[in-house]
């Protein structure tokens, strides 16, 4: 089966076609606010990050996350990513609603660096939960239509999809002249998204690795 993703080649893409279809823009004020309030928060206050890509960014543009503070990650991958161990990951499905209902009780204010297109689910339900949110969107995603058309012209058997911005990417530039093959949700979100552009996936992976993904290809 040739399988492509909607990803830069990576250990999870091995053997796939690697296909980005949307590009990063850092979001220089929401950055800057983000580094200004971690040198004045308190020890031991909660930071959440719900991408892998939220740490490379703030590495990329010199932004150090002290240890002084309690880091929680959605998932698995995401915590892989982080500069250190973090105190809190969320369990599979790793969304946003799996973190909030698995977050560990208590009260304060939890930081949550996103992309400026993350949904308002885990701050929603973090703050109902008694925690107070400070959100910074700290980059935002753009379709790479050359992207689309590239991945469209791999004729790929499946495609795997790994995040909404992606869905919407593919949905807006996907050539009418090629029939688009089963799509492969890296997770709930995603699968959401899909379904709301009026392209379901065909499969949803229950977990965010490879693994899961996997499982996905041998049922299609």
């Amino acid at each position: 089966m040739k399988v492509a993703i909607t990803r830069p080649p990576s250990p999870l893409t091995d053997g796939w076609i690697a296909v980005p279809v949307t590009s990063r823009i850092p979001i220089r004020s929401g950055i800057d606010t983000f580094a200004e309030v971690l040198e004045t928060e308190p020890d031991g206050t909660w930071i959440a990050v719900t991408s892998p890509h939220t740490f490379k960014l703030l590495a990329a543009r010199g932004v150090t996350v002290p240890e002084r503070f309690r880091l929680a990650c959605v998932g698995e991958a995401t915590a892989k990513a982080a500069p250190w161990k973090p105190e809190f990951v969320g369990p599979p499905p790793a969304s946003a609603e799996s973190m909030v209902e698995a977050f560990p009780d208590g009260s304060g204010t939890i930081l949550f660096p996103a992309s400026a297109m993350a949904s308002r689910t885990l701050e929603e339900g973090l703050v109902e939960r008694g925690y107070s949110v400070d959100r910074f969107d700290i980059y935002s995603s753009e379709a790479d239509p050359a992207g689309v058309l590239k991945l469209a012209n791999q004729r790929a058997d499946a495609i795997i999809v790994t995040a909404g911005s992606a869905a919407l990417a593919i949905h807006d530039h996907w050539p009418a002249s090629i029939e688009l093959p089963p799509l492969i949700a890296f997770g709930e979100p995603t699968q959401r998204t899909l379904a709301s552009a009026g392209i379901p996936a065909a499969q949803t992976s229950a977990t965010p690795d490879r693994t899961g993904l996997e499982a996905c290809l041998e049922r299609i």
